[in-house]
């Protein structure tokens, strides 16, 4: 696959081959055919992140679900940024997604988020440019961000803000 040995990223392809059998890693690369992947988008995806292939199927649909349904990525994006597919659904992707959903609602956003960037931001750069930000104009943010409130129970819509 072409992989600089003197990265990182060559230990985990190293690791993904070591300990995953061949029929493993086919039933792996037929989950990301039926999410819409080409053969093509698949050596991408593990050329760029190894590790994606060492995902259970069950993250991989719900994390390809969400960031195709609820983020507005296409199935080839994902294969660009396949760190996503890492990220946990619950505690990081959907809080976050609800943040800039409210946000951008009340017209807070001037801008498109790039919905990577915003996924793959440290936590504390978040926190601070989204929630600490915005905290005098929607007091309930960090409830929000903590799933304490939900969006729907605020009544704001379910569209698509990311570019």
């Amino acid at each position: 696959m072409g992989f600089d040995r003197s990265k990182v990223k060559f230990i985990h392809a190293v690791q993904v081959f070591a300990t995953m059998s061949e029929s493993t890693l086919k039933h792996k690369m037929e989950v990301y055919r039926r999410c819409g992947w080409s053969e093509s988008d698949i050596s991408l995806a593990f050329s760029k992140h190894p590790i994606c292939m060492k995902y259970s199927e069950k993250k991989i649909m719900d994390n390809m679900d969400f960031l195709v349904n609820d983020c507005g990525f296409k199935p080839d994006d994902v294969a660009r940024c396949p760190a996503l597919l890492g990220l946990n659904l619950d505690k990081r992707m959907k809080p976050r997604f609800l943040v800039a959903r409210v946000l951008n609602e009340k017209g807070l956003l001037k801008k498109k988020i790039s919905a990577a960037t915003l996924l793959k931001m440290p936590e504390e750069e978040f926190l601070k440019r989204y929630v600490v930000n915005y905290q005098e104009d929607v007091p309930e943010l960090l409830e929000i961000y903590r799933r304490k409130l939900s969006v729907s129970e605020m009544g704001f819509s379910q569209q698509v803000i990311f570019k």
